[in-house]
């Protein structure tokens, strides 16, 4: 993989013309390589809220871990790294969307190691969207992070069962029983006070939470 940078020159809709930094010709002949992922730099740098929340979670697996917080920030960082084909960066001037992206790789981290925290992921995320998705993927509660049930925000009516539906493109949320019965009572209230929501389950997030994606009869 050849990771480069480029300027852009000019944008019409959807069509881009870059000027690269270096000479393309003889790698995409090669390779005949005909697509590109495309990442855009706006200029913004890390937050220091964005350090801060990096710095607490990679505290918390090196308390579950057992290693130096430095020791195990360096193989977290190298292993984020090589999963999405970066270049090493550092936490003092990395733009703003890789560090969203390692957050994101970090609570996902907890989530699948049940790795303790001091404080609930709700509260470290940068991207909360992803976050509820990675609750209702790992079955924690999106407030407390306590093992969870699928909360329906759009709501089964009376009659119709629920092992027949089609829950593909429902709105749920994952939430632990306390909070699963506090929703039940003041939902609207609740989202509010926590900034949550619920999210469009797909057919991944079903399989995984054993619900029916296609019609029974």
């Amino acid at each position: 993989m050849l990771i480069t940078t480029a300027n852009i020159q000019k944008c019409d809709g959807r069509l881009l013309l870059l000027n690269t930094d270096e000479d393309l010709n003889r790698e995409l002949q090669q390779k005949q390589i005909t697509r590109v992922e495309l990442r855009l730099d706006d200029g913004r740098t890390i937050s220091i809220d964005q350090r801060k929340k990096i710095f607490a979670l990679i505290r918390d697996i090196a308390l579950w871990s057992g290693h130096e917080p430095e020791e195990i920030r360096c193989f977290l960082q190298w292993d984020f790294i090589c999963r999405k084909g970066y270049e090493w960066f550092s936490l003092s001037d990395v733009d703003m969307t890789t560090a969203k992206e390692f957050i994101n790789y970090l609570i996902a981290f907890c989530f699948v190691h049940n790795v303790p925290t001091k404080d609930t992921l709700l509260n470290q995320t940068d991207d909360i969207g992803k976050y509820l998705y990675l609750c209702l993927e790992h079955r924690k509660c999106a407030i407390c992070n306590k093992h969870a049930e699928v909360h329906h925000v759009d709501r089964i009516g009376m009659g119709r069962d629920r092992e027949k539906i089609v829950h593909v493109g429902l709105l749920a949320i994952a939430l632990c029983w306390e909070h699963h019965e506090e929703a039940h009572i003041r939902e609207k209230e609740l989202f509010e006070e926590n900034f949550i929501y619920g999210i469009k389950l797909d057919e991944h997030l079903c399989k995984i939470l054993n619900l029916n994606t296609k019609e029974r009869r």
